[in-house]
């Protein structure tokens, strides 16, 4: 039986189907890939007995890409568990930059295939695991937002593998931080001021050789007014400047134990209004006419009194098309109603609402998968 990797509890998602074949430790099948689990206490229950992925399943075909035919959602758990493992592993044979740049690929190919799902899955899907779900989000929105930039592909493999990579050297703070209440001690914020540096150290030690990813990675919070760190550079990459962009709008939109997330419209006027630099830094002007005010996966009111979740980016960055799932009176629609702001007055946005919210007949399926 090939090499075994030993699942955790954050790698494993509620309705969704797994990306692949589980098995125990003796490697007899236990499940089969796209078996949907349905309870905590299966997964409690599975832990408990030690699952196994073979390892040439979570590295992926020997091609750089999945094929055509692998549903979104499972192109997203599929990436984000691959990312999980290399992360903790963070290999020194020489693989990591094979490695990481198939799942830039793969990020391209989800952008590619389902951009709005994309989208709505950052706003709306579970962050367990919130240090590799952040870097998987970053990476889609910087992919996003580079292509509306014209940059051509190899320099955006390079951005997204950047973005998946730029925090290895604090991934255990930031899980820490994701729970912590308390203000930051001065160990914690050594480490945070630290990270960039030592992020691109290691990559390097790792076998990272593309000096725009890694220059990319040791200057994503330096900022054009010489304010960011580690080095307070006036002059940080393209790349990195794009990455602080989608590295602040990523984390606002996402919840804490000491704050709620941002709604998205509110964390979008936050990154163009403190981060556009005068105009000087363009990216978060292109982030908000690439994603919109209100992006895939918010969660809204509208005039007419129907509440519903943005399901696709509209025309401009105001008018999104949105599936409304409550009527005015707050009863669930049998089925979402398709409502677009372009066209009809009565489904302008007057409100958004948050992330938990309970929406009778939310099926993420159903609404961006069709």
């Amino acid at each position: 039986m090939a090499d075994l990797f030993r699942l955790q509890a954050d790698q494993l998602r509620l309705d969704q189907p797994l990306p692949w074949n589980v098995y125990d430790s003796g490697g007899h099948l236990l499940l089969r890939k796209g078996f949907v689990i349905e309870r905590d206490a299966q997964i409690e229950t599975l832990i408990e007995r030690g699952i196994f992925v073979r390892t040439v399943d979570m590295s992926g075909p020997d091609s750089d890409e999945p094929p055509k035919d692998v549903p979104p959602l499972v192109l997203w758990e599929s990436v984000q568990a691959h990312l999980a493992y290399i992360l903790e592993a963070m290999p020194r044979d020489g693989s990591l930059q094979h490695e990481v740049t198939r799942l830039a690929r793969q990020v391209q190919q989800l952008v590619d295939k389902a951009p709005n799902l994309a989208l709505a899955a950052i706003m709306l899907m579970d962050q367990r695991n919130y240090p590799v779900a952040h870097s998987m989000h970053c990476a889609i929105l910087a992919e996003m937002v580079a292509r509306r930039a014209g940059w051509d592909k190899t320099t955006r493999t390079s951005l997204s593998a950047a973005a998946l990579t730029m925090n290895v050297a604090m991934l255990d703070l930031q899980m820490i931080l994701c729970n912590q209440r308390e203000p930051l001690s001065a160990i914690q914020r050594k480490q945070i001021y630290e990270h960039p540096a030592e992020s691109a150290t290691t990559l390097i030690r790792c076998g990272i050789t593309d000096d725009e990813w890694l220059r990319a990675v040791l200057e994503h919070h330096e900022t054009l007014d010489g304010l960011g760190y580690p080095r307070k550079v006036t002059n940080p990459s393209e790349m990195a400047l794009l990455l602080h962009t989608v590295d602040v709008f990523a984390a606002k939109v996402s919840p804490r134990a000491h704050r709620r997330p941002l709604m998205a419209s509110q964390a979008t006027k936050e990154v163009f209004t403190k981060l556009g630099a005068d105009g000087k830094n363009p990216f978060p002007k292109m982030l908000v006419a690439e994603i919109g005010i209100h992006p895939p996966g918010s969660i809204v009111r509208m005039a007419s009194g129907e509440v519903g979740v943005v399901q696709k980016r509209g025309t401009s960055a105001k008018t999104p098309i949105i599936a409304a799932l409550l009527n005015a009176m707050g009863m669930p629609h049998l089925h979402p109603v398709i409502r677009d702001t372009a066209q009809e007055s009565s489904a302008n946005i007057v409100g958004s609402l948050p992330r938990d919210t309970s929406l009778v007949g939310l099926d993420f399926e159903q609404i961006w998968t069709n």
